[in-house]
């Protein structure tokens, strides 16, 4: 090898230059150049559609065949290629990146593995196998600043060119991790410390990668919230929220067992909580439903594997802040006091925390707590560690032991086997009340005895006699009465509620029909947002309903007929009689405020007056009451008439319309009537002298009287 080769060997990659030959031209370019990339189209990985439930169809199984060969050779050629020639390939053809991404986001899930074996056709598992080896070596080859001693590039050009050129991003390295991390922790790991250290960035962007992880999470548990509502829930739905579920969680476990620096920021963005929020409101939920739907569902495995996996990662983050306890740094205290509040916020989630105590033991932790800082609120320490004491066993009912990897273990809540019967709780409520009536009955009876001696003899023999005799034999100076200082504590239905729930809560609606976190189907609705179901939710469904007029309308469809009066009731018509005599002559009617005089006609025709049968028009305008409100169209009636005798008493009963004065006259030539010479001089002499027509004059005279603004 000549000197000047041997030089360029020892130079990274970005600083070295390549001979490059071009239509029988030479020259010298960089080694990291378009130039040298591979210009084939990659093969994108087809995913292979396999749950274990339904058989794959032949067609299918042998198009995914085909592609997944041309995949290996594909990666088979780009594993081959020269060290510059490959990051060439990688900057600069954008199929290659493609193409290994669309392997990681296709993979067969790591829980539908044994699936493959399974398979008729044994082709299958070595092919998808092979893949999946080969990918790994291109992504090992691709986090790796130094290949070997010659092929190598500087570690801050490494840095930039990853990150500028998107090379590796966030959504990379989650799917690396859901696919790699559980076979290869301790190389996947290497690899995201490595990329961490090169480029700083990247701690940034992990960061918003795990809060978009965290939003997931809350997604699902409003699935859960919205979908399960409705009882006849189907059982796809619900196994589709388990895989939802399990995908998300397989990636937030294997972040937090693999890097520290990924555990530290989980602390920083306190998931703990959102842990046990998950698995309580998600988790449990999801396995309450399947149960209910199908009790040997295969996924209630999965469930309990989350169940196990989230409890590891959720002290895997809670240990960070003991790692700082026992370095004795500056913010130990701190550490502290955040390790205190986590362990109390967690406990609004009652599932969680009790298997969580059983499963782990807490005194240790406390230990070191209060070890490394006496300075921590003792208060608060002695009721995190009473909350989280391990209980011990119960005569009538124990609490479930921790969930185990691959076993089938139900949750706390869903025990039933182990609680009491809904008749022994009931017999023991009838001897409660049998003992307090005898106690009260004694009391009556020996108004000074004491109370406790009372209850314990009632609780001794069988009648009130025998323990009325007792009483009276003992006496009150006896040494069980002087021991027998301590007060009676009545029995807490709390506690009643406890063992037969297992639920710890504080609420007035325990155990009754209207507990959500007890019954499936609640009695009465359950409310959401405003309103109340069946109501209007706009206004304009508000203004739009006219249902109250149903309410008014029997009240006004009483006044919509007027019912006649009987003709033969004389009694009626006597009495109307005398009321329309008695009446004066001029009548007020009061309408808007104003007094409107009705003139009533009471002079009666003598001939009229001496017959025995009244005219029609006179017994029509008796027996017509007075109208509520003059009508409109009579009163528009009376003002034409008014108009039109205004108009005859000016210009005579001949006139047919206002006159005109004439002006024009015949043509010129014709000669003029005197009517209309005087006509025009009349004009002449009374018309404006100037061209407003009297428009100021006008004007005044409203803005006087207020009509226009100064």
């Amino acid at each position: 090898m000549s000197d000047t080769a041997k030089n360029e060997a020892e130079l990274p990659l970005n600083a070295q230059k390549k001979i490059f030959k071009e239509n029988g031209v030479q020259r010298s370019i960089e080694a990291l150049h378009a130039s040298f990339k591979d210009s084939r189209c990659f093969t994108k990985y087809a995913a292979f559609l396999v749950n274990g439930e339904e058989i794959v169809n032949e067609a299918t199984l042998d198009q995914w065949l085909i592609e997944t060969e041309w995949f290996i050779k594909d990666m088979k050629q780009l594993l081959s290629l020269e060290y510059h020639k490959f990051w060439s390939t990688i900057v600069y053809n954008g199929s290659t990146l493609e193409s290994i991404v669309s392997f990681m986001q296709n993979a067969v899930p790591f829980y539908v593995l044994p699936v493959l074996q399974t398979l008729e056709n044994v082709r299958v598992a070595p092919l998808y196998t092979t893949a999946h080896t080969l990918v790994f070596k291109v992504i090992c080859r691709l986090t790796d600043a130094r290949e070997s001693e010659t092929c190598w590039m500087e570690e801050d050009f490494y840095g930039k060119l990853i990150y500028k050129n998107f090379i590796i991003t966030v959504p990379f390295l989650f799917d690396m991790i859901t696919v790699y991390g559980r076979d290869n922790k301790e190389q996947i790991g290497k690899i995201l410390e490595s990329i961490l250290k090169l480029q700083p960035k990247y701690n940034q962007d992990l960061k918003h990668g795990l809060s978009y992880l965290l939003n997931a999470f809350n997604i699902i548990q409003t699935r859960c919230e919205t979908d399960l509502i409705d009882a006849n829930v189907s059982e796809s739905t619900l196994n589709d929220l388990t895989l939802y579920a399990e995908d998300c969680c397989s990636i937030l476990v294997q972040l937090v067992a693999i890097s520290p620096s990924l555990r530290q920021i989980c602390s920083e963005l306190n998931v703990e909580f959102a842990i046990s929020n998950f698995y309580d409101n998600v988790l449990i939920v999801l396995y309450r439903n399947i149960v209910d739907v199908n009790k040997d569902s295969r996924y209630l495995n999965h469930l309990n594997d989350m169940r196990v996996e989230l409890l590891e990662t959720f002290r895997s983050i809670l240990s960070v802040q003991l790692s700082k306890i026992l370095e004795s740094s500056g913010d130990g205290l701190l550490a502290a006091d955040k390790f205190i509040s986590i362990l109390t916020e967690c406990l609004a989630n009652s599932t969680f925390v009790g298997d969580y105590k059983n499963l782990y033991d807490i005194d240790d932790d406390l230990a070191i707590v209060q070890l490394g800082y006496k300075s921590v609120d003792q208060v608060k320490y002695d009721f995190i560690q009473k909350a989280y004491a391990k209980e011990t066993v119960h005569k009538k009912r124990s609490r479930p032991a921790a969930p185990k990897r691959m076993a089938e273990v139900e949750p706390e809540s869903f025990n039933d086997h182990e609680r009491p019967s809904v008749q022994d709780e009931k017999q023991s409520a009838e001897l409660e009340q049998r003992i307090e009536q005898n106690v009260q009955h004694i009391l009556e009876l020996l108004p000074d005895m004491d109370v406790r001696k009372v209850r314990k003899a009632v609780c001794s023999y069988d009648n009130v006699e025998e323990a009325v005799s007792f009483l009276l034999e003992s006496g009150e100076t006896s040494a069980s009465a002087k021991r027998e200082e301590e007060p009676i504590i009545p029995t807490d239905p709390l506690d009643e509620f406890y063992l037969r729930t297992g639920i710890d809560r504080l609420n007035i609606y325990d155990g009754d029909e209207f507990d959500v976190m007890v019954n499936d189907k609640v009695k009465g609705i359950i409310k959401k947002g405003k309103g109340m179901p069946g109501q209007p939710r706009t206004l304009n469904e508000l203004l739009d309903d006219k249902s109250h007029l149903k309410q008014t309308r029997q009240f006004y469809r009483q006044y919509d007929v007027i019912a006649e009066n009987d003709v033969n009731d004389d009694e009626y018509d006597d009495s109307f009689d005398a009321m329309a005599e008695s009446e004066s002559r001029h009548v007020r009617a009061s309408k808007g405020g104003r007094n409107v005089t009705l003139l009533v006609d009471d002079e009666l025709d003598n001939e009229s007056d001496s017959d025995d049968e009244p005219e029609p028009d006179q017994e029509a305008n008796r027996t017509v009451p007075l109208a509520f409100c003059e009508n409109p169209e009579l009163a528009r009636k009376r003002y034409e008439e008014k108009l039109h005798s205004k108009y005859l008493r000016r210009h005579g009963s001949d006139a047919t319309g206002p006159k005109t004065a004439d002006v024009r006259g015949k043509p010129k030539g014709q000669g003029q009537d005197s009517k209309v010479l005087l006509n025009r001089r009349h004009k002449n002499e009374n018309k404006a002298l100037s061209g407003n027509h009297n428009r100021k004059q006008g004007a005044n005279f409203k803005r006087s009287r207020g009509m226009m603004p100064s």
